[in-house]
């Protein structure tokens, strides 16, 4: 019987790189206190499920209204490769067939007067990204749903994206999309909010998909920007899906490094997560990325990966609250906002500030009056990753930290990170990954083999 194949081995080099960010991840939530903020590109939608991107997009519409793929190149290459351009030419395209031959393909409303011709494009492009949308109960079967499953348990604060799909709609139930105008009317004293600024397939006339839709999109980036700067300067920031460079990220940021930028000109909350199939073969390992040019040039963190599932873990195991309802936080957030921001200025309530005062003070009372019970995780029990002990111990990073243990173990014949116990445990971060996982127990006794005084293992 032929024996399975072996796992491939991840790369120790990659494997320490892992570590760093896991940790810089964990310190970055745990000094801002809050969960954090999802950037999503159409590389996630195009990972998960093979939906197309823009210029793809493009060239399926065409093949619909029997545009062939010679004449197709012409258009694109008269355009110089650019979508937005290309995009522009295909509304008139679109336009001139939807009227001539393609009348059974769109609403009747359409036809109306007061309709605007890029409707017909955006109408197509809309229904060729659902076809590729899988169904609810298609997604647990989806190749990469794994992934997606710690994604899911991830629960960010919100999500701001640029695709038109619904697919974070369907991985975060609950959570509340906010299409595109509507951001600069919104109310962001919430929580679960998906804002899709370049709009939904829900309502084909909102996306962004033309010269003359981006020309108005910049004129009311301003707003848009300005709304959400304080979630972005505020909250930890993961960008997926995006290329480095892109210019729907690049202008955030910069947006955002004029707030919090500082004489480094480093922006710490900020992690640009690239794909990169070839991660763990990389010479070296891109720790940071440069973002815009001159005055507004600033740097974030980069991480660059072949496969996202320890990024998710690590964002997913600072969770002390489990089984998050958010379609209930957000009915309980918007009445305490309409309470406090309308109801008391009007005296519709008498208020016991002892009361609130107490609540406010405690740790564990206010969470148990909105229900919340504290999860029995491991990674609250073990906080550490091996460089974080380290650190711990005053050394520069995980070696030393590893020889303490080493001696524990040619000293006592126990290695204490073959097991779970109260000083380590492993926690598996996908199909190949696996953390090592240290407590502040942990810490203490390598504090005293450190210097040389007696100790006891208690596994």
């Amino acid at each position: 019987m032929t024996p399975p194949p072996e796992k491939p081995q991840i790369n120790a080099e990659y494997l320490r790189y892992m570590e760093r960010n896991t940790a810089l991840i964990r310190d970055t939530l745990d000094n801002l206190q809050c969960q954090p903020i999802f950037f999503i590109g159409s590389g996630v939608p195009k990972r998960y499920f093979k939906s197309p991107g823009w210029i793809e997009l493009l060239r399926i519409v065409a093949q619909r209204i029997a545009i062939d793929e010679s004449e197709f190149n012409y258009l694109l290459q008269k355009c110089n490769g650019e979508a937005i351009a290309l995009g522009q030419l295909l509304q008139d395209r679109v336009f001139e067939w939807a009227w001539k031959k393609g009348k059974a393909q769109f609403p009747k409303e359409y036809f109306e007067t007061e309709v605007h011709r890029s409707c017909f494009l955006k109408h197509l492009a809309c229904r060729e990204i659902a076809a590729f949308q899988p169904k609810p109960s298609q997604i647990s079967k989806l190749p990469l749903a794994a992934e997606i499953e710690l994604l899911k348990a991830t629960n960010p604060h919100a999500i701001i994206t640029t695709n038109y799909d619904n697919f974070m709609e369907q991985i975060f139930e609950g959570y509340e999309p906010i299409v595109g105008e509507q951001v600069i009317r919104y109310d962001l004293n919430m929580i679960g909010e998906i804002f899709k600024i370049h709009g939904s397939t829900d309502d084909p006339p909102s996306i962004v998909l033309t010269a003359d839709d981006y020309d108005n999109y910049r004129q009311k980036k301003k707003y848009i920007s300005a709304k959400l700067l304080t979630y972005l300067a505020e909250h930890p920031v993961f960008v997926f899906g995006y290329g480095f460079g892109d210019p729907n990220v690049t202008e955030i940021i910069e947006d955002v490094g004029e707030i919090i930028g500082g004489d480094e000109r480093l922006i710490s909350n900020i992690f640009y997560v690239q794909w990169k199939s070839d991660a763990q073969s990389l010479s070296s390992y891109r720790e940071e990325y440069v973002v815009g040019s001159g005055a507004r040039q600033y740097r974030v963190r980069a991480i660059l990966a072949d496969e996202f599932s320890w990024i998710f873990k690590a964002i997913a195991q600072e969770r002390e609250i489990g089984s998050i309802n958010v379609r209930t936080l957000r009915a309980i957030a918007s009445r305490m906002y309409k309470i406090v921001r309308t109801d008391i200025p009007r005296k519709q309530f008498e208020v016991n500030y002892d009361t609130l005062e107490g609540l406010a003070e405690s740790e564990k009372e206010l969470p148990h009056l909105l229900g919340l019970v504290e999860a029995n995780n491991a990674n609250l029990a073990h906080p550490y990753v091996l460089t974080q002990v380290g650190q711990q111990l005053g050394f520069a990073g995980w070696h030393r930290a590893r020889q303490l243990i080493e001696r524990i173990q040619a000293e006592t014949s126990v290695n204490i990170t073959e097991t779970d116990n109260r000083y380590h445990c492993a926690v598996k971060g996908g199909a190949k990954t696996v953390f090592h996982k240290y407590s502040k127990e942990a810490v203490v006794l390598l504090e005293k083999v450190r210097d040389g005084k007696p100790y006891k293992l208690a596994l």
